[in-house]
């Protein structure tokens, strides 16, 4: 089972891959369409970029983009960035149910590696809708206070707006 990061950035790294035109994207951008906060956000790509799979830019025009192409990809790499390597200490007794459980999942973890290693980002990006934009563009517009209703004028401001109230008035 994959941890919410991994998702996260399983997620990020598809967006960031379907970019038009490989044109950088920006974290605000990533956070609204992955509904995230931005220093959450900040963080993951932060922890993908250590992990060499993206490069930034900054400055106008800047973002995120991918270091590699992106069916060289596949989803264990961004899920290695994200999950920490096992690393067990051998005790000195074990049982033998202990050993039995120990290489059940160790097991586990090979085809998990495998499965993830096989699944490429690129059949992730045809998966992801087309409207991405629409949709943070949706969410964005909830955010502000609607615009108050312009009132008409009940009496001209001067004597030389007189004649453009009464076309006004007679409208």
């Amino acid at each position: 089972m994959l941890n919410i990061r991994s998702i996260h950035g399983l997620k990020a790294i598809s967006l960031v891959a379907s970019a038009h035109n490989f044109q950088p994207v920006t974290s605000t951008k990533l956070s609204q369409q992955l509904g995230l906060s931005v220093s959450y956000t900040e963080s993951l790509l932060k922890e993908l970029k250590q992990g060499g799979l993206i490069g930034s830019h900054r400055g106008p025009g800047g973002g995120y983009v991918l270091e590699q192409c992106m069916d060289d990809l596949s989803a264990w790499d961004v899920v290695r960035c994200f999950e920490p390597v096992d690393v067990e200490t051998e005790a000195p007794v074990r049982s033998a149910e202990h050993q039995l459980c120990a290489t059940v999942h160790e097991n586990l973890c090979d085809i998990r590696r495998h499965f993830l290693q096989s699944f490429p980002i690129s059949q992730m990006v045809e998966s992801l809708p087309k409207s991405s934009d629409v949709v943070a563009k949706d969410s964005l517009s909830r955010h502000f206070k609607p615009l108050p209703v312009k009132l008409a004028p009940k009496a001209p401001n001067s004597v030389f707006d007189l004649p453009n109230f009464m076309q006004l008035m007679a409208a």
